[in-house]
């Protein structure tokens, strides 16, 4: 047997431990910006905290006779705080009217003064040439972001923050105990708050503790009043035992309240937030910004803000697990039409990769299971929505959709539990949603929050709101737990993908999912009217797509599965005289052309196709081919049901319904039921569509 000296041994574990510890230190000094290195080969943890520093904020409108989409609400770059960093910084606009169109004569848009990592490392590196300010011609630019870096954010409430007594200047909660939280609790401090609190017993007024006086002095002289108004003995003791007894039924530590007359506890001293002095603001560094908006200026460090967004409605709600919400108070705009209140959402930290710190890999369960719950047609608004032809037997005058939709998503997803789901089209009502990515986060919240992982295929109104096709499949595939992608840009549509799913105890493929963008309207409608179809180069691009993937599924030792999920249903739905399974209610809204679509997926071995689009129909259909004199290619065609009180109903008191598909690879078996919005726990229509990694007649 080979043996090593020992000298060559420990020489060797000596460089071994050299090369590990410099290598923390390399990563360790690239999470601090100390240097840089390449991105890709950089684990997140040790990733830089930040990307970007904000060290502005704006609201800024324009008059909409005289608005152009591109320079309304424009800041000028050499407007706003800090002009020493002009140079390196810039102004982003938000393109999200803060009225969302109700005001005819002066939308308003919000915008961020940032400045990149980037810039700043380019700064630094480039030499001085005698122009500068003395402050960029440091060794390290950082440096001159001390105190000039946007660290936090606060917005006035009058609903709540008008009701802080003195608050006539409109300081927000969160401003009034920041400020509140520097003060030191000592001995003067504390004999401040008995002093109030014996006031308060003879006054019963409320004071801050900001007293100064001026205002000490006009609650004396009111005390005198008071005092002389309630000199009688008896009124004055009654007085004193409801307090005793409110103090009793107050105390949370069980000590006891019980006093002699005139006598306070130290438990009964109550801390009132003081209002702010000009002072205080500065050394704290609070700066108004307009608008019932207040942003804290301090350091670059881990949890500064790195980024600003606006979501609308009462129902917004935030997905991406770095970003915060402040569902508490809405942009404040005066003259103001618009219902739906807008609400800040911040990122802090460095932007991050969500696909690889949350993105498992797609496998099949221990014992060869996987469930898919298919979400057809959500319908989701900005704002709450309005319920269209809803069948309930207590509906209200005012029934409000995506909660009452929510509502049936999120217990589905609580029975079933799902190891993936498909949404296929319409999660996004078009003119509903005049912001539609509050729209998205909305139809993907109930998903991310459970760690479930998801992909979408686009419908023909998923962007007839503020996005375009391009610009809603981008913020899907970006957020979390989502295995949705655009797809190849030399393919008309926006989502045409495969994914695969590995067996449970092998990384082989066991299964594969193709999912294709069906467009919208036709483009030729004299020659073919109604809807668009799928083209030539989307079915070539998933014959490249099943190439490339059929030696790993053949690979596989047990039997693989394949399935398609799309929008809109393609011609061979119409074919009812076959066999089927579910309610066909209304008329197939498939395209006038047939590009062949179910021809391919059955070469590809597809074995179920499952769409959305018309609400009312949630059959599948076994449909049946010829390939030759011999042969015949079977493939079930289902719907999903329509879920969402959003979109239409009607067709005989449909009832909104979602559709469960239960894979199993040792028993090539695909199964698939429903479950009603009105009795989500009871499933029905049970039936096997795969079996022995064959499609099974209808029984």
């Amino acid at each position: 047997m080979l043996r090593f000296p020992k000298k060559w041994i420990r020489q060797i574990t000596y460089a071994i431990t050299f090369f590990f510890i410099l290598s923390i230190l390399l990563l360790v000094a690239n999470k601090h910006e100390v240097i840089e290195l390449p991105e890709n080969f950089i684990p997140s943890f040790f990733q830089p905290k930040s990307d970007i520093y904000i060290i502005d904020l704006a609201v800024k409108g324009c008059l909409k006779l005289t608005r152009s989409s591109d320079t309304c609400g424009v800041i000028s770059s050499n407007e706003g705080e800090f002009d020493e960093f002009n140079d390196i910084a810039e102004w982003v606009r938000l393109d999200k009217d803060l009225k969302l169109g109700s005001s005819w004569y002066n939308p308003l848009f919000l915008s961020y003064k940032k400045v990149s990592t980037e810039n700043i490392r380019k700064k630094e590196a480039a030499p001085g040439n005698g122009e500068e300010s003395p402050s960029l011609k440091s060794r390290d630019l950082k440096y001159d972001f001390q105190n000039k870096v946007i660290v936090d954010i606060a917005i006035y409430e009058p609903g709540e923050d008008s009701k802080i007594q003195g608050n006539e200047k409109k300081f927000p909660l969160k401003v009034i105990k920041d400020i509140h939280a520097t003060r030191v609790y000592n001995d003067d401090f504390h004999a401040e708050l008995v002093e109030k609190e014996g006031r308060k017993q003879s006054s019963g007024h409320a004071l801050t503790l900001d007293q100064d006086k001026t205002t000490r002095n006009r609650y004396a002289k009111e005390d005198v009043e008071a005092k002389e108004k309630h000199n009688e003995a008896s009124q004055f003791n009654n007085k004193r035992g409801n307090e005793k007894k409110s103090r009793r039924e107050d105390s949370s530590d069980g000590s006891s309240s019980d006093a002699h007359p005139g006598e306070t506890n130290r438990h009964d001293l109550k801390l009132e937030y003081a209002i702010p002095t000009k002072e205080q603001l500065e050394e704290r560094r609070w700066k108004y910004k307009g608008y019932g908006i207040w942003v804290r200026y301090g350091n670059p460090g881990p949890d500064i803000i790195t980024g600003i967004d606006v979501l609308f409605g009462k129902d917004a709600v935030e997905p991406r697990p770095n970003w915060e919400l402040m569902t508490r108070s809405p942009l404040q705009f005066s003259k103001s039409s618009s219902s739906i209140p807008a609400y800040l959402t911040l990122r802090r930290g460095a932007k991050v990769d969500y696909k690889q710190k949350y993105n498992p890999t797609l496998k099949f369960n221990k014992d060869g299971t996987f469930k898919i719950l298919q979400v057809a047609d959500l319908h989701f608004s900005t704002g709450v929505g309005k319920c269209r032809d809803r069948v309930s037997s207590d509906q209200k005058k005012k029934c409000e959709a995506d909660p009452i939709t929510l509502e049936f998503l999120e217990k589905v997803l609580d029975i079933e539990k799902p190891d993936f789901v498909v949404m296929t089209g319409d999660q996004v009502f078009g003119d509903d949603a005049p912001d539609a990515e509050t729209a998205i986060f909305k139809s993907v919240h109930p998903f991310i929050k459970r760690k479930i992982p998801f992909a979408v295929t686009l419908g023909n109104h998923d962007d007839e709101g503020s996005l375009t096709r391009s610009e809603v499949m981008s913020v899907f595939q970006e957020l979390p737990y989502s295995f949705s992608s655009r797809g190849s840009e030399d393919v008309p549509g926006f989502g045409n993908y495969a994914l695969t799913i590995e067996g449970a105890s092998t990384s082989k493929k066991a299964a594969v999912f193709y999912f294709l963008d069906t467009h919208k309207y036709s483009l030729i409608p004299k020659v073919s009217k109604g809807y668009d179809w799928v083209k030539e180069s989307q079915l070539k691009y998933l014959e490249k797509l099943s190439a490339d993937l059929r030696t790993s599924l053949q690979k596989y030792t047990h039997l693989p599965l394949s399935m398609a999920f799309f929008h809109i249903p393609l011609p061979e739905f119409r074919n009812l005289n076959q066999p089927f399974i579910g309610e066909a209610r209304e008329g197939v809204t498939a395209p006038g052309y047939n590009s062949g679509t179910r021809t391919l997926l059955g070469k590809l071995g597809v074995d179920v196709i499952s769409v959305g689009h018309d609400h009312c129909n949630d059959y599948c259909l076994l449909d049946s081919q010829k390939v030759d004199s011999d042969n015949e290619n079977k493939m079930w065609l289902c719907y999903g049901g329509g879920v969402g009180e959003g979109g239409y109903g009607g067709y005989n008191s449909y009832i909104r319904r979602l559709r469960v598909f239960s894979l199993d690879t040792n028993k090539g078996e695909i199964k698939s039921w429903k479950r009603k919005q009105d009795n989500p726990e009871q499933d029905f229509d049970h039936q096997t569509l795969v079996s022995g990694g064959q499609v099974v007649n209808f029984a």
